[in-house]
């Protein structure tokens, strides 16, 4: 077989394989925003504050943000395939406990779970991405595993609540759990980590084919990624995109759009769909446009201040809040312009070896994850200083002022560490690999 064939069975090998860890990506997104929808029935039931529901929520993003690295090591050492199953095995049961959870311990401890299972799969299926895709596509490429993830996010907004208003939610969460059981099934009988185990080339020409490091030699080169000054900025850029977003996408936007703009569910939870709408346009997109024009740092900073202009229009907006008419709008833009932190992987996994791909991109996605961790609850820890009592079927009614205290909080956070964007570096060239550094 001519290499020109080989080349083409591996693509069709690559598209197939990118699909199968897909599903599992999707519930990793469905499982990170789902608490929105029903955040005010989990306060009700549990007889919940602001700050223990955004806890609540953040254990996820707790868990998820430890195993960045460790999931890293695991893409690099043990494989994408086996770590996909072990982590939507792991997940799956998290669902099915946090939906037959009687008391909030055990609601903990199914987030938990879901956070540990999950928190694997986006750092494998880049590893897929870099073992089975040409380098020049990782940009479009990262860009269209977020458009499957928010199709995830998709989900979990006005379909989810859909389920919930007629099966519950705890209903709802014990059939995400089983299909998510079913995708790690699937990618385990199916995937294959890369095209060297079917005797296929790389889809990078001149490139050697990648072979597995054992966990010690990994472990090693983690420390690598981790004193290399340049993989450090998209970390932080990361921590402030990330963690604003999750806060009012991922928590408090149904409670605000309820109760600031006198929606019901539907109507609020279709509303945080235009976010989802927005990235899943967005993600391909940008990533797209920057494969394109050859360059990650332009069109970062580029959108991700545009993303903050959106924030600072939430509080700028004559009245206190944006008008009806002009929110869908800017709940879009919201998530289109955030975006750009699908250029973040590209920029640390660029700048070191292409055998730590899956190191360098678990710790530029821990640190969005952190953010997500941090600022979910001190969203939260905002809108109770600022509470005056008021409470309605177990739900505490936040005042404007307080929601615009904590959007303050977040735009803060956002331009302190978009500042540090700055200091991003711009990959010039193919980074040296180990092998071909140690000779």
């Amino acid at each position: 077989m001519t290499l020109d064939l080989l080349q083409s069975k591996r693509q069709k090998f690559a598209w197939y394989f990118f699909g199968i860890v897909s599903l599992s990506y999707l519930m990793v997104y469905f499982h990170r925003v789902a608490p929105a929808v029903v955040s005010d029935l989990l306060m009700a039931e549990f007889n919940l504050s602001g700050a223990v529901l955004g806890n609540l929520a953040a254990i996820y993003f707790y868990v998820y943000t430890l195993m960045q690295l460790p999931a890293g090591v695991l893409a690099d050492g043990v494989g994408a395939k086996k770590t996909v199953f072990w982590g939507m095995m792991i997940s799956g049961i998290g669902s099915l406990i946090f939906a037959a959870a009687p008391v909030l311990s055990l609601a903990y401890l199914g987030r938990i779970l879901i956070g540990f299972g999950v928190s694997v799969i986006f750092v494998s299926m880049l590893k897929i991405v870099t073992e089975w895709f040409p380098e020049r596509q990782f940009g479009t490429l990262s860009g269209t595993a977020l458009f499957i993830g928010n199709s995830g996010a998709v989900l979990a907004a006005t379909p989810l609540a859909y389920l919930v208003s007629i099966w519950g939610w705890r209903v709802s969460f014990s059939l995400v759990g089983g299909i998510g059981i079913l995708a790690g099934i699937l990618t385990l009988v199916l995937v294959k980590n890369r095209p060297s185990q079917l005797d296929l080339p790389s889809p990078n020409p001149g490139a050697k084919p990648q072979v597995s490091m054992g966990i010690q030699d990994v472990i090693q080169g983690l420390g690598r990624v981790m004193k290399n000054p340049s993989s450090w900025p998209p970390f932080a850029v990361f921590f402030g995109i990330y963690g604003s977003l999750m806060a009012f996408q991922g928590v408090w936007g149904l409670p605000f759009l309820v109760q600031q703009y006198g929606m019901e569910r539907f109507e609020a939870s279709s509303n945080l769909l235009i976010i989802a709408v927005g990235l899943v346009i967005g993600c391909p997109t940008i990533g797209y446009i920057s494969d394109r024009i050859g360059k990650r740092k332009l069109p970062l900073l580029t959108s991700t201040l545009m993303y903050a202009l959106c924030w600072i229009a939430m509080l700028a907006w004559p009245g206190g809040k944006p008008a009806p008419a002009v929110l869908p709008f800017l709940l879009f833009a919201m998530g289109f312009f955030a975006s750009g932190f699908i250029l973040l992987w590209a920029c640390t996994k660029e700048v070191n070896p292409i055998e730590l791909s899956g190191c360098a991109i678990g710790l530029s996605n821990m640190g969005g994850f952190l953010g997500a961790a941090v600022v979910q609850p001190l969203f939260g820890w905002a809108l109770d200083k600022k509470w005056l009592g008021l409470v309605e079927e177990g739900v505490r009614i936040y005042p404007l002022e307080a929601w615009r205290f904590a959007f303050m909080l977040s735009l803060v956070i956002l331009l302190a560490t978009t500042l540090i964007g700055i200091l991003i570096k711009e990959p010039e060239h193919k980074p040296l690999s180990i092998k071909s550094e140690t000779r």
